[in-house]
């Protein structure tokens, strides 16, 4: 698998154009999820991929809590008076990490997994489209109608998607679905997902 993991990477980070890193963060995100089906309880898992060799490490980790807050979570958290019997210097909010099996990962588990990859590479591939956009510091948008929404005009500029509002439209302008539209930028919304 670890060659096989490697190649993956490399592919996606090509095709997406998206850095090695994001996606080596997506895959190990991915394990760790498929990987906490696996266990009873509400756990906190982590998995450590080698950026070299593919080969990934599979650790359990436990919260350190304060005392006198008590655990809320005996599955994930551990009191400093504890932690400090193994780790003489740990602090209240780090973790105690302890190595654990890898363990073969089901059909449902890579069902899991691969939903996380994705999900992570659409956020990196639109954070660098909203980066790329914005470091343009264009005030106008150039674009194409491409639908109406509830009285607003849905405009494409590429792979960007401007909303002109029916508020901010020219009196009687009766634009289609395929007309060249220019419009001032007001606001930039990155909370906005398609659907």
């Amino acid at each position: 698998m670890n060659r096989e993991l490697l190649m993956l990477v490399d592919a996606i980070s090509r095709e997406k154009n998206v850095e090695r890193d994001v996606v080596f963060g997506a895959v190990e995100l991915a394990l760790a999820s498929a990987t906490k089906k696996v266990y009873e309880g509400e756990v906190d898992i982590r998995v450590a991929v080698d950026r070299d060799s593919g080969n990934y490490e599979t650790f359990r980790r436990w919260l350190v809590v304060p005392d006198e807050a008590g655990l809320q979570n005996p599955e994930a958290e551990e009191l400093v008076s504890d932690a400090r019997d193994e780790i003489a210097d740990i602090e209240e909010g780090d973790y105690i990490e302890k190595p654990v099996e890898s363990l073969p990962i089901g059909r449902i588990g890579a069902q899991a997994a691969k939903q996380v990859i994705l999900q992570k590479i659409r956020d990196a591939e639109r954070e660098m489209l909203l980066n790329d956009f914005m470091s343009r510091g264009d005030k106008i948008f150039v674009g194409t109608v491409k639908r109406m929404d509830k009285g607003d005009i849905i405009v494409e500029s590429g792979r960007v998607e401007g909303r002109l509002r029916r508020s901010d439209m020219i009196p009687k302008e009766n634009l289609r679905s395929g007309d060249r539209v220019r419009a001032m930028i007001m606001e930039v919304d990155t909370t906005l997902r398609g659907a």
